[in-house]
């Protein structure tokens, strides 16, 4: 049953994107920023487990020597982990856009699994799991937020809870647990979008059948999933939250911001690949196209409501009221804590996403509300197959109309190239690879917070100060500072005696630099300098 929508799929990524399949082996998937930075999550993730033996949680090869937590970073460990075996025989390059490849390609297998556990309609829910998969949101965040590419697990756990709840068996409960904790070892956001999700099927559950449905067979099930969410996603889970709690996290969003504006769903936004058509509403919008482009597609829409206004003469119309109710639940709420019309702020505050805010203040960690149009968008895609099904079997209104309905829809999924990153490595980054490693490297040449760093070091190995992260602990903020006042104010021998500085990379300090005690260049090319810093328990490298 799963090959035809495999095919599909695959087929799908390759034309949609083309000619992207051919730059395979030589090109990150991903753009020059937060690319980058989960190229780097990749790399660490294999570098923690096979290397160090740890956990990879927490690093000291970023913001050397004190380290940091990467718990509150969107380091998507699921696709870290999955590259451990992968890395054995890819390139970096290879085993990244490999990831990318497979997030598309499954997100749209579970949608069309979810769609057809609820329809029995073939076609029409692989027409689902393409609406889903190669959305405008998905092609969105292939800019590089890998961790918001990986939604492939979404649907298995909101069709493994409702299995669970409908017919509760053990395997299904431990099943729907580690489904729920693949999502979180993907990103935090969608984590939280399944809880709400999974609460609503609950609710809707309790509404039609009352407390009642909850029978005795489902004791045992409901304790398996349970017991394993506590075991799989609430260390983690807790973790995150006794962090935040003691260690202000730097880093989030505005809620304000990167909320969804009223008109986003059904104009077309700046990731369509005719966007410039619609340039004078896009670009009005705050935030950035990445987060604001989430056009669902007139064709789309017409057939969700195609399916709701025949909803009683459907073939099988159980769960149509659920999707509906989800749909509108995660739309109300992506709009965030104020209504934005045509990128104006009209109405200040006051709306849902304000509410669940306060009743869940961790929320504010994230700030993005527009993120959970991804729900919607599944929403979407699962009544869109009912609409489909119901004009199939009625032939109405009729095939020529929704063949040319389904040309349309493909026009409208039309997406901008994914950008396509290759960096030589810089002589200076070769040289710094072969040196001992005696402390931390500052890099002020690329920039201390450059995401190109977060690359270099995937290829030199050393231990670097600062460094690209998503959130930064209080703390950890607090002595970045310290080390930064030393080296703007050239107290360089202290950074190395205080911080284990040993060597700084840099085009901006004065030649009389090698004048300072400690202090020599190991490493000229062209603006580049290697300057090598000499302190109590460092030895300096030989040039």
């Amino acid at each position: 049953m799963a090959l035809a929508p495999l095919f599909v799929y695959s087929l799908s990524f390759t034309i949609l994107t083309f000619p992207l399949i051919g730059l395979f082996s030589s090109h990150f998937f991903a753009d020059t920023r937060d690319g980058l930075q989960n190229v780097w999550n990749l790399w660490w993730v294999n570098k923690a487990v096979t290397e160090l033996h740890q956990l990879p949680w927490h690093t000291h090869l970023l913001h050397y020597p004190y380290g940091i937590s990467l718990l509150p970073h969107t380091l998507n460990p699921f696709n870290g982990f999955m590259a451990i075996p992968l890395l054995r025989v890819m390139s970096l390059e290879q085993a990244h856009n490999l990831i990318v490849i497979f997030s598309f390609i499954v997100g749209g297998l579970t949608c069309f699994l979810l769609a057809y556990r609820f329809t029995l309609a073939y076609w029409p829910s692989v027409v689902a799991g393409f609406v889903f998969t190669f959305s405008n949101f998905h092609f969105a965040h292939a800019q590089g937020h890998l961790q918001l590419v990986s939604l492939e697990w979404i649907p298995l756990f909101l069709l493994l809870w409702y299995a669970l709840l409908e017919q509760p068996r053990v395997w299904t409960g431990v099943g729907a647990s580690a489904a729920l904790f693949l999502v979180l070892l993907c990103d935090y956001y969608y984590f939280f979008f399944c809880v709400l999700g999974g609460g609503l099927i609950l609710l809707w559950r309790l509404s039609l059948h009352g407390a009642g449905f909850l029978r005795r067979e489902h004791g045992v099930p409901l304790a398996a999933f349970g017991a394993g969410c506590l075991v799989s996603s609430g260390p983690l889970v807790g973790a995150l939250l006794r962090l935040a709690y003691r260690d202000r996290l730097i880093g989030a969003h505005e809620a304000s911001v990167f909320s969804l504006d009223l008109f986003a769903p059904i104009i077309y936004g700046g990731h369509w690949r005719f966007s410039q058509w619609t340039e004078g509403y896009w670009s009005r919008l705050p935030g950035n196209i990445h987060e604001s482009s989430v056009h669902i597609g007139l064709s789309v829409l017409l057939l969700v409501g195609y399916a709701c206004w025949q909803r009683k003469a459907l073939a099988r119309p159980q769960g149509v009221g659920l999707w509906m109710l989800i749909g509108g639940f995660f739309v109300v709420f992506s709009l965030g804590p104020s209504l934005h019309v045509w990128g104006r702020e009209v109405v200040h505050g006051g709306l849902p996403y304000a509410w669940l805010e306060r009743i869940f203040p961790p929320l504010r960690m994230s700030g993005v509300p527009v993120r959970m149009s991804v729900m919607t968008q599944l929403a979407a895609a699962v009544l869109c197959a009912w609409g489909l099904d119901h004009a199939f079997r009625t032939r109405r209104p009729g095939w020529l109309v929704t063949g040319i309905g389904l040309g349309f829809l493909l026009f409208e999924y039309l997406p901008a190239p994914i950008p396509a990153t290759r960096l030589e490595t810089p002589s200076y980054v070769e040289y710094v690879r072969g040196l001992p490693t005696r402390g931390g490297i500052v890099d002020l040449y690329e920039g201390v917070n450059s995401p190109r760093t977060l690359l270099w070091q995937t290829r030199h190995g050393k231990p670097i100060a600062f460094g690209y992260v998503s959130r930064v602990p209080g703390s950890t903020l607090q002595k970045d500072r310290e080390l930064r006042a030393l080296l703007d104010g050239g107290r360089f021998q202290e950074a190395c005696s205080r911080f284990r500085i040993s060597e700084i990379v840099t085009n901006d300090l004065p030649d009389g630099l090698g004048m300072i005690p400690g202090a020599e260049t190991i490493f000229r090319d062209g603006t580049v300098r290697v300057i090598a810093l000499d302190c109590a328990g460092l030895t300096r490298p030989r040039g």
